[in-house]
């Protein structure tokens, strides 16, 4: 058997390294769920370029994504400032090889891309229409980078910078459709529909684990007077004010939502007739503390407030989210009838 010429092993190694590539843009492609994307590249990058730790940035919805990875694993995070070195590589975007073991000015690379064991960064901008939408940082361990290594790093950066941002922005876009189906515009609160699918969810746990769940509906008082001295713009400034001062007072597991016009609907669970009782004042109070100041050529303050019904389904576990919602509505009536300004619990 005759022995393989040098340029033999070296062509074979460099379709292995192909390979490897091709590979990886096949697995990414076909991936949507971005942390199995960013945990495969960690484990794969190694075997079509001399890389052991990276790190890439994204610009996406004036802010970035930050990619980690070191020893196989990766972590990204969304920020809105970069680190000093991520700012530095983002200003300059050009091409450059970082040497860790030399005298470096600051700022230095981040820790995962040092050590002994490094022996270069490489830096690669990827542009794209005329500006750039990631940066690269890439470590190389023992060896420093081939021309192969510099080649395969650059064409894969982009394509997985473009991959990120694309997962990133449909995403974004889908979030955004499912905020506009589930919010109301005016207040950002959850819209009707989305606090009553809440209320049916919240209901269904509270049957199964045996606790009680209340709600309490509020309506601003006199609020036709407030459109009709001051205009529908001023109504509805002071419409997202009582939503912004109810979000303040809710607590972790409430629910708040825009039930319609000028009323609000709290889902509270767990939470018993005391509680809830002891909630309304909380968001009556938080209504009524401060006058709200009405913009205009004279701005003016009014007091605004606002009167809130309660129930529970305490000693009534079967209680349906209807019949729920009609004792609460029925106590705001009588809230209303006795002076506004006040809770009721149903009994």
């Amino acid at each position: 058997m005759s022995a393989a010429f040098p340029w033999q092993d070296q062509t074979a190694q460099q379709l292995v390294r192909y390979e490897a590539l091709f590979r990886l843009f096949d697995g990414i492609q076909s991936m949507d769920d971005f942390d199995q994307l960013v945990a495969l590249v960690a484990t794969q990058w190694k075997y079509f370029a001399n890389v052991s730790s990276w790190r890439l940035v994204v610009a996406h919805d004036g802010g970035y994504r930050v990619i980690d990875s070191f020893r196989g694993e990766a972590k990204w995070i969304d920020t809105k400032a970069l680190s000093p070195w991520d700012d530095m590589i983002w200003t300059l975007q050009r091409p450059q090889l970082v040497r860790p073991n030399e005298p470096l000015p600051p700022p230095l690379p981040p820790d995962h891309l040092t050590g002994k064991a490094v022996s270069e960064v490489m830096v690669l901008p990827v542009m794209r229409r005329g500006g750039c939408i990631g940066m690269l940082s890439a470590a190389a361990r023992g060896e420093p980078f081939s021309e192969l290594d510099y080649k395969f790093n650059r064409i894969f950066a982009g394509q997985f910078a473009d991959r990120v941002l694309d997962i990133v922005q449909r995403r974004a876009a889908t979030q955004s459709l499912i905020e506009r189906a589930t919010h109301d515009a005016l207040t950002g609160l959850l819209n009707r529909g989305a606090i009553q699918d809440r209320l049916d969810k919240e209901l269904a746990l509270a049957r199964r684990t045996g606790q009680p769940l209340g709600v309490v509906i509020g309506d601003v008082d006199l609020f036709k007077g407030v459109n009709d001295r001051f205009g529908h713009l001023a109504g509805d400034s002071v419409l997202r004010e009582v939503a912004r001062r109810l979000q303040v007072q809710a607590r972790d597991g409430d629910s708040l939502g825009r039930y319609g016009g000028e009323e609000f609907l709290f889902v509270l669970f767990p939470c018993n007739r005391d509680e809830v009782a002891r909630a309304g004042e909380r968001f009556r109070c938080g209504i009524a503390q401060a006058p709200f100041t009405i913009a205009g050529e004279v701005p003016c303050n009014i007091g605004i407030t606002i009167s809130l019904g309660a129930a529970c389904t305490e000693g009534c576990p079967d209680t349906t989210a209807q019949q729920l919602l009609l004792r609460a509505d029925e106590a705001l009536y009588k809230a209303k009838a006795s002076g506004r300004n006040c809770v009721t619990v149903a009994g």
